[in-house]
């Protein structure tokens, strides 16, 4: 008995590990996806420093739902990745975690009428969070590192707490070193 149990752990684990490589390789590890993210962020905090709020928070909104497609043309081009076959069930668990981001566009939205200075920390703080998932997409524990980092960010700033810079602009850098760290993991395990 406890060996069949120990063989059935072992051939779950299996297919979970191959989905997770095979993720890994179809979109270089996460890497363009948070690359192109970083740039959004970077953009919607510029836009906010040098435009006002709304704008930003505009620029978040429609540069989120180009970072898929984005991600994926420096995916197939730049690296050359092959699109996902095993990865499959990992695929829908990434399309079931955007819908954070969706509440997180809602939040910053109400935010944005009620409680300017919180709109972006807030959404900030759902991908942070968000980040966590893809520790099991990737099977790489930089996710959580850059979702931690995130965290740190939007957490004082949602709080009031004085930032460096404007948090768009920190999250978009903390995410711009977070793809390299991530794109140097990867292409060390390839």
């Amino acid at each position: 008995m406890a060996t069949a149990a120990r063989y059935t752990g072992a051939m779950t684990a299996t297919p979970l590990a191959a989905a997770q490589r095979d993720l890994s390789r179809a979109y270089a590890g996460g890497a363009p996806g948070v690359l192109v993210s970083g740039l959004v962020w970077l953009a919607a905090g510029i836009i906010w420093q040098v435009q006002d709020l709304i704008a930003a928070i505009v620029v978040l909104f429609v540069g989120g739902m180009a970072i898929h497609p984005l991600g994926s043309l420096i995916e197939r081009l730049a690296f050359g990745a092959p699109k996902a076959t095993v990865g499959k069930p990992l695929e829908r668990l990434a399309i079931e975690a955007t819908v954070p981001l969706f509440v997180g566009v809602m939040i910053a939205w109400v935010l944005l009428f009620r409680a300017p200075d919180l709109a972006i920390p807030a959404f900030a703080a759902i991908v942070g969070g968000r980040y966590f998932i893809f520790r099991t997409l990737y099977d790489d524990i930089a996710f959580w590192i850059l979702g931690a980092a995130i965290l740190l960010v939007a957490g004082p700033a949602l709080f009031g707490l004085p930032l460096p810079a404007n948090p768009g602009i920190l999250v978009g850098i903390v995410e711009l070193v977070g793809a390299a760290l991530i794109l140097r993991r990867w292409r060390a395990r390839a």
